[in-house]
């Protein structure tokens, strides 16, 4: 019933304090970043202030604001189901809880800016152990309302568990706006079997009771090990930055009328992810269909590298 996610990450081994302590007396890092990963390490998060120009929240906000209005076909959107064109949406109807924009970094300068920021690579990349790149961004207006989920379990990657995501606040968030909610020491629990030998979900093979059968187990793992989870009520450019295997989601939202303006990145190692794909939903007689979009262009900044939308430049014949 249960799994070990067989990571090779250094932060994932049994020795890692014993690791941090080293590399703090050989003057590779300092007391700051020690206390900072050993706190990943035994708690999954780590919590921090983006050092950025302040108007690249405003800008980014306008840049989410002129997608929904322009509608653009070379860009993703997901409400309440999979990914589709944005030229598909309604945002009378979709623009809002759940609602959600894949790589925005491809149409908005400074969502690209925090895509490729030097400060969340830097500690991503100590995490890791390894140099890492930016594989996807998200976009979010509203509270998501997502249910408590590992990243590991729904995000492949090349191997298992060499998964980071930075969850960025872009403008403050209060405990009704639906905030980030996140179960500090979950990701040292081991993973909900959802086929013999395996942990992670398959759509393709696997039905909506796997999930709920999951989830239960989860819930039920968490409350034999005495853990809670807590709500990220951030202020503005705050940062959480969590493991692949830390369970998190979207808390209830207290008023619709609030906004949760947030924008998550998810990373891996650069040697084990080659290329990005996303595949979308096409409206087909009877149903959708699937296309898949795939890249292995990388974009390049202050030593940072991030995928490029996989769809961009893509038109409607």
């Amino acid at each position: 019933m249960s799994l070990r996610i067989p990571s090779t990450l250094w932060i994932d081994r049994g020795d890692v304090h014993q690791e941090i302590s080293a590399r703090r007396r050989g003057g590779e890092i300092d007391d700051e970043t020690a206390a900072g990963l050993a706190h990943f390490a035994d708690h999954g998060y780590m919590i921090f202030d983006l050092d950025v120009d302040p108007a690249v929240f405003p800008q980014l906000i306008a840049d989410v604001d002129r997608c929904w209005q322009r509608k653009p076909a070379d860009l993703a959107y997901a409400y309440d189901g999979p990914a589709r064109r944005m030229s598909h949406a309604d945002p009378e109807r979709e623009r809002r809880s759940r609602a959600r924009i894949h790589d925005l970094h491809s149409h908005s300068a400074a969502a690209l800016g925090l895509y490729l920021n030097r400060q969340v690579f830097r500690w991503v990349e100590l995490i890791a152990g390894a140099e890492v790149v930016a594989i996807q961004s998200l976009a979010f207006e509203h509270g998501s309302r997502q249910l408590l989920h590992r990243d590991a379990v729904v995000v492949p990657t090349g191997a298992p568990g060499h998964l980071v995501a930075a969850w960025i606040a872009l403008e403050d968030i209060g405990p009704d706006c639906g905030p980030l909610v996140y179960v500090p020491g979950s990701h040292r629990l081991p993973c909900f079997e959802t086929a013999p030998g395996e942990y992670e979900f398959d759509a393709r093979r696997m039905g909506p009771e796997v999930v709920e059968e999951g989830l239960a187990w989860e819930a039920d793992q968490e409350r034999r090990h005495g853990l809670e989870p807590r709500l990220f009520t951030a202020r503005r450019g705050q940062v959480l930055i969590w493991h692949a295997a830390l369970r998190h989601g979207g808390a209830e939202v207290g008023d619709d009328s609030h906004t949760r303006r947030s924008f998550v990145v998810h990373y891996s190692t650069r040697s084990t992810y080659g290329r990005r794909s996303i595949s979308i939903a096409e409206p087909a007689d009877g149903g959708d269909r699937w296309q898949v979009f795939e890249t292995r262009e990388l974009l390049e900044r202050d030593g940072c590298r991030g995928f490029q939308n996989p769809m961009l430049g893509y038109e409607v014949s």
